[in-house]
């Protein structure tokens, strides 16, 4: 009897990580993907990336509209109450085998939440991951894992920490990043081939790839800290291939400076969704990263590219030394851009560091562990396993 395995997706990024899992369940024998699409995929402002979705041909089994037109800190709880009211009315109709869910945002809450009262077996991938960062996405994917009963950890550490949480150790399954899996499975573009699908002049020159979302914790900064961003990118001479934030709250700020940087340098070009071989080649061609996206801790270490991360999103974030870590001072940000794009030695350094992540197998593993998984009473009866120190 074929199981039904549904993930929860509501932004490009988590999209992208989730897509090669997607695929790798519907290869596998006696599995059936179906894709529960929300948030920032069903607007056109962000770019409607659910057309990613259906380009990959994957059986869209739900179109929950939750975004709200916000930028504010209530705009994601009221749009979480959409989610829920959404995924309701769906399982009345469709219940699946599995409900995967991924990270931290309000959709990864949202799903477990109405997978546990579905009693539905919610998969929940990069459980056990902390930041010191003080930003919610910490406790959310805690809370997560609380609530999930099947865990694909990225790396041991994080494994460690679901332990720590009093998860049971049959529950814990360390696969990898399947953020990785795409880098490996993408095709290769040439450098002249990215430049036509971005419609750039660079030739060969050197450009930096800008990834920057704004946090909950300091989101009313996020107009200040774009000002500062965006002076060192313009007077850094350097060709800027920036990308918009997510949905957060102090979007509206971010876009409005990265939209007013594009307009007066003819170095930095702005996109709004890339597609994904797109994106993955523009990765691959690039000099460095710069922002605070988990592409620079995830995905530019197996490319061995250098990454300056701003600000707190990401610290203390298990990483390889492919990441410098900066304030939002100028000349510090300066500094570090310097080093990431012309220090020879650090780039050489970086260009054989390791990954904790992962060797881009991690959608096979998952797939795998779905079809081996019995559907019964121990899966859904969580336990807390106490640890007492010796």
């Amino acid at each position: 009897m074929t199981r039904t395995v549904h993930f929860l997706t509501g932004i490009r990024s988590e999209y992208d990580i989730l897509a090669p899992v997607i695929a790798a369940v519907n290869e596998q024998s006696g599995l059936e993907a179906g894709v529960i699409v929300t948030g920032g995929h069903l607007s056109t402002r962000m770019g409607n990336s659910v057309s990613q979705i259906e380009a990959d041909g994957f059986r869209i089994a739900a179109r929950i509209d939750s975004l709200l037109a916000s930028d504010g800190l209530s705009g994601r709880v009221k749009g979480a109450a959409l989610q829920l009211a959404g995924m309701t009315d769906l399982f009345a109709q469709e219940r699946p085998d599995f409900l995967v869910v991924m990270g931290d945002r309000e959709e990864s809450m949202t799903g477990a939440v109405a997978g546990l009262y579905h009693h539905i077996p919610v998969v929940h991938i990069g459980g056990g991951d902390h930041a010191e960062d003080g930003n919610v996405d910490n406790p959310i994917r805690h809370a997560v894992s609380k609530l999930a009963n099947l865990h694909m950890a990225t790396t041991p550490l994080s494994g460690a920490r679901l332990r720590a949480l009093g998860e049971e150790d049959w529950r814990i399954n360390v696969v990898g990043a399947s953020g990785l899996d795409r880098l490996v499975s993408t095709p290769h573009m040439d450098r002249a081939a990215v430049n036509e699908a971005l419609e750039l002049d660079w030739g060969d020159a050197p450009y930096v790839v800008f990834l920057y979302h704004p946090t909950i914790t300091d989101f009313e900064g996020a107009r200040a800290h774009m000002k500062v961003i965006s002076g060192v990118l313009e007077n850094s001479g350097l060709n800027v291939v920036a990308l918009m934030p997510n949905t957060d709250p102090g979007n509206d700020a971010v876009v409005a400076e990265l939209t007013a940087l594009s307009a007066r340098s003819d170095k930095v070009r702005l996109f709004t969704f890339l597609e994904r071989q797109v994106f993955v080649n523009m990765l691959r061609h690039a000099h460095a990263m710069v922002g605070n996206s988990s592409s620079g801790i995830l995905e530019a270490p197996t490319l061995g590219l250098p990454t300056v991360n701003i600000g707190k999103r990401q610290r203390g974030r298990e990483h390889a030394n492919n990441v410098i870590f900066t304030d939002y001072d100028p000349q510090e940000i300066t500094d570090a851009l310097s080093r990431a794009t012309t220090d020879a030695a650090f780039r050489a350094e970086v260009a054989k560091c390791e990954t904790p992540y992962g060797d881009g197998t991690a959608s096979k593993r998952i797939a795998e562990v779905l079809a081996r998984t019995e559907l019964n009473a121990e899966l859904m009866h969580k336990r807390f396993i106490m640890k007492t120190e010796n």
